[in-house]
């Protein structure tokens, strides 16, 4: 199931980037993903251009995904299927096929699996973040009670050797999971990613804010640096 040039054109797709800012670029180019019997093509629609911001990885977790490499061109297909989940009527059902395809579409990337899993819960907790108005609330507290539960509630229930407590701790996450059905998979694998997503954040976070320090001092004391241009028309080409 590869990415193509075109329908009729086997060789693999070189897609034009242009700079719209620091975040978004704009794909001036088109390829397609043969999908099982299916071909996708990217862009969809009219005008035949598309905005991303490629991978959608928060900027603190750069350190363990960046949002380009061997991702890009599924991140390009995922971005063009959820501007078509936006336009319909199931669109969380339609967005859920959209997240499968582009899990299937990393692992034909060489992405390993474990990290197309990752990758693939980020887009899953965005697709409730979209669709869903309180779900992504609980989904989210899943996820945090599970990872107390195995990653705090074991340990110490075991450093009390209380075994039968360990067992509960350790079975809770898999009960809570069971509540969200079809979902399980997101809450059940938010619980055991967490444990390293977070700390990762907040150090990053902490490291970013100390870097900053020098430049608010600086600010402070009255030397801003001068009005950065605004952005102009894109012209940066990236291929």
């Amino acid at each position: 199931m590869p990415f193509q040039r075109s329908e009729d054109d086997p060789r693999r797709p070189e897609p034009r980037l242009r700079v719209l800012d620091t975040t978004f670029f704009e794909l001036e180019s088109e390829f397609v993903y043969v999908f099982g019997r299916a071909v996708i093509r990217v862009p969809s629609g009219h005008p035949r251009m598309l905005r991303t911001d490629l991978a959608s990885i928060p900027g603190p977790l750069h350190g363990l995904v960046t949002p380009y490499g061997r991702q890009l061109l599924p991140a390009i297909l995922h971005d063009d299927l959820c501007r078509r989940a936006l336009a319909q009527d199931d669109g969380n059902e339609y967005r859920r096929r959209a997240d499968d395809i582009f899990r299937n579409a990393l692992i034909d990337e060489g992405v390993g699996r474990f990290r197309s899993r990752i990758l693939w819960l980020g887009a899953e907790v965005g697709r409730f973040w979209t669709f869903t108005e309180y779900a992504r609330f609980a989904l989210v507290a899943t996820q945090v009670l599970g990872t107390l539960a195995w990653f705090v509630g074991v340990p110490v229930a075991l450093a009390a050797g209380t075994w039968w407590l360990a067992a509960v701790f350790a079975v809770a996450p898999f009960v809570l999971s069971l509540a969200w059905r079809r979902d399980l998979p997101v809450a059940l694998l938010g619980s055991l990613v967490l444990v390293v997503v977070a700390p990762v954040y907040a150090v990053t976070v902490v490291a970013s804010a100390v870097l900053w320090i020098p430049d608010a001092l600086r600010w402070l004391r009255g030397g801003r640096e001068g009005r950065r241009p605004p952005f102009g028309a894109p012209t940066t080409g990236l291929r």
